[in-house]
């Protein structure tokens, strides 16, 4: 009787298996606002088809319920790859890019989209931007925020002619709102003199004139040629004095670019990040040590002397116990010395612990 009970027992199929998807919607949408948003549209994508598939003209992709639910859960004026671990950010392909920014409707709301760490790109994921009318910032450097332009061109997949194209589409857009363009500092000199690279910047310029900008800090008007592009081999973009952050733009007057400049200009230029931050976005001081403009991002304050050194200098290091950051002046020892002293000798002065 058991052996019969045995067979007549029914064997479990695919269909009696529970996936993620028979969970509640609204348990899904929830467990998901805990995500950051590059993952958030990630994961909404793999509820809906594989990424290799959207952007086959011949497939019609409707998202599926749930990844309705996770995108709506959110607003997409901003995507920065930042947000994820570099090792994820790594992986990302154009078919990722592709079809995570049609899961958002990037080419209707997305207003500042930001590439970084995303190494594997070649740029034919920013197609669903094609004639963006609302896209206000693009940055492919690749680099982080607070991050210098560091990656060198083997590491890199960017393909300068399909990025082209995909700006000239932008720029071309009735109504187009893009400010802020950066570009990889690996782009070769070549590339530099591509005439089309050309074309796109003098419309850019134009573009600016039209509208009439003027300087947010002393309301001069900001016209002609040449006044909001920059050269690339210096800034490795396509504007002048305009905050990274919240892309307001500003004259020569109220814009510094190095430390010899005005103090109390209101927008500067940050000699280690390499970009331009107004005082309300990020403001810039002085670096003790090299007399070089650097962000708050870029630069850290010593808890003994309270003077400002951006996180280059040699001069400064971060307490291995108390986890303060101190000048040599403030310490015991100089940093070239840490290795050397012995732990019984070597001392952090503002709070009086062993560095070894």
């Amino acid at each position: 009787m058991a052996s019969n009970s045995t067979n007549k027992r029914r064997r479990r199929t695919a269909a009696d298996i529970l996936h993620i998807s028979d969970l509640p919607i609204g348990f899904i949408a929830d467990v998901s606002a805990y995500l950051t948003k590059p993952s958030k549209a990630i994961l909404a994508v793999a509820f809906s088809a594989p990424s290799s598939s959207w952007r086959n003209d011949n497939l019609m992709h409707r998202q599926s319920s749930i990844s309705k639910a996770i995108i709506s859960a959110s607003q997409w004026d901003t995507l920065d790859f930042e947000d994820v671990e570099k090792d994820l950010a790594n992986k990302l392909t154009d078919d990722d890019i592709y079809a995570i920014l049609k899961s958002i409707n990037a080419h209707d709301v997305l207003k500042k989209f930001k590439l970084c760490g995303c190494t594997n790109i070649e740029g034919y994921g920013l197609s669903p931007l094609r004639g963006s009318a609302v896209l206000e910032l693009l940055d492919i450097s690749i680099v982080g925020k607070y991050e210098k332009q560091h990656i060198e061109p083997s590491g890199l997949k960017i393909s300068t002619g399909v990025v082209i194209s995909v700006l000239h589409s932008i720029i071309s857009a009735d109504g187009c709102s893009l400010k802020y363009i950066l570009f990889p500092r690996s782009i070769t000199k070549a590339e530099i003199r591509d005439p089309k690279l050309a074309e796109i910047r003098g419309r850019y310029n134009r573009l600016f004139d039209e509208r009439g900008l003027s300087c947010t800090s002393c309301y001069t008007a900001i016209q002609g040629e040449g006044a909001h592009s920059s050269g690339w081999l210096s800034f490795y973009g396509y504007q002048n004095k305009m905050c990274y952050d919240c892309l307001k733009p500003f004259c020569d007057e109220c814009a510094a670019t190095d430390a010899t400049d005005n103090e109390d200009s209101v927008l500067r230029w940050c000699n280690h990040c390499e970009k331009d931050y107004c005082y309300d976005c990020a403001p810039c001081a002085t670096c003790v040590g090299c007399d070089q403009f650097a962000c708050q991002g870029c630069s850290d304050r010593c808890d003994g002397c309270a003077k400002t050194w951006c996180k280059e200098c040699p001069n400064m290091f971060r307490c291995i116990l108390c986890k303060k950051t101190v000048c040599t002046k403030c310490s015991a020892y100089k940093e070239s010395y840490m290795r050397e002293c012995p732990a019984d000798d070597f001392a952090c002065e503002p709070c009086n612990e062993r560095l070894w």
